[in-house]
């Protein structure tokens, strides 16, 4: 019999069948990762270089930091979103939809919550390979200031896990593939202008602080600048919880979300 771990109230997975549905999707990726690392990481990279040290020069210091060191951790944050809600966007789609993969998974002993975890699990390694690949970029060019950097894949994990969820929920409710592209255009764009990677929020707007703080980048991103600058105190403990805290309250989201696409 195959055994059933409870992680969340309605949420039982077999660690076996879901460590196999990751499997499954590392094996497809093993064909294609030159290229898709690669052009992950490409706008990260351009926007630390343009804009961290080309913009840079210009801005001088920000919040005490030379204005690169200021974005760098901030791309780390959005290298972990995009790499996680790609997998789940057009990826999940074609799965669902096209080739009917997990269709064929559930006629195995895999169940679907088994099929939906070992899909998140596998988009949150991506953001893991992302935002790791991310720092060590980060840190050849001399910007980690602190040994705390070491758990900024930790919190990024956890930031890819919570962003797998919300995407793969969203992919699940359109009927359409091209509306996959108001997800981005929508909800991350804003979140990526507007989460304080770019300049510190303290001068905008008091409603556009209250917007920035209800989503997940934020924290996400507040939390790998303190770590990779050694700014440590209880407030980064605090955005890694709210960040680990909406995924486990999210985590059933998106298996409630694909089950009418499946089971009929």
């Amino acid at each position: 019999m195959t055994r059933r771990v409870l992680v969340l109230p309605w949420f039982d997975v077999a660690p076996r069948q879901a460590w196999a549905v990751w499997r499954r999707e590392a094996t497809m990726y093993k064909r294609v990762w030159p290229s898709t690392i690669l052009s992950g990481l490409f706008d990260p990279v351009i926007y630390l270089l343009a804009m961290g040290f080309g913009l840079g020069a210009l801005v001088g210091e920000v919040a005490g930091v030379p204005y690169v060191q200021f974005l760098a951790p901030g791309l780390i944050a959005s290298a972990a979103m995009m790499a996680a809600t790609f997998e789940v966007a057009w990826n999940s789609w074609i799965r669902i939809h096209q080739d009917r993969s997990y269709e064929a998974m559930l006629a195995t002993p895999t169940t679907l919550d088994d099929v939906v975890a070992g899909e998140l699990l596998w988009a949150t390694t991506r953001a893991g390979v992302y935002a790791t690949v991310m720092l060590v970029v980060v840190a050849a060019f001399g910007l980690v200031r602190s040994p705390w950097a070491l758990l900024a894949p930790v919190v990024a994990v956890a930031g890819g896990l919570l962003f797998a969820i919300l995407g793969l929920a969203y992919t699940a409710s359109v009927k359409h593939v091209d509306q996959l592209t108001f997800w981005f255009t929508l909800f991350l764009t804003p979140q990526f202008l507007f989460s304080g990677i770019f300049f510190p929020l303290d001068g905008m707007p008091a409603w556009v602080r209250a917007l920035a703080w209800a989503t997940p980048l934020y924290h996400l991103v507040e939390a790998e600048r303190a770590l990779v600058l050694g700014h440590v105190d209880a407030s980064t403990a605090l955005h890694a919880a709210i960040v680990v805290a909406a995924a486990l309250v999210l985590f059933r989201l998106p298996a409630r979300l694909v089950r009418p696409h499946l089971i009929r």
